[in-house]
């Protein structure tokens, strides 16, 4: 029986940006996850490789023109066509700077 485990956060000292430089950048890399830094053993800073941060970014881009479009159509009086719900969800997607197939 396979268990829904998530994978355990990235955990590195903040003094291995000075000693350990590469080595902490190549993980970030690889892993295309998040990299939490400690300072004198709390949570500091988070570092992220930038294509991770940009993937994020536009999932979240995309998660809220969605919630946006799940409210306003709970909340819309009248039914719409599919052209007409199609027509809109490209204009909402336009704001946010995707693109809607």
């Amino acid at each position: 029986m396979a268990s829904a485990t998530a994978a355990l956060p990235l955990i590195r000292p903040i003094t291995d940006l000075r000693t350990q430089f590469n080595d902490v950048c190549t993980q970030a890399t690889e892993t295309q996850e998040p990299i939490i830094l400690t300072k004198n053993g709390v949570p500091a800073y988070v570092l992220e490789d930038c294509a991770a941060y940009e993937a994020a970014a536009q999932r979240n881009r995309m998660f809220l023109a969605l919630r946006e479009a799940e409210i306003e159509e709970r909340y819309r009086p009248q039914a719409l066509t599919a052209e007409e719900s199609d027509a809109r969800m490209a204009e909402i997607f336009n704001v946010w700077g995707l693109d809607y197939a």
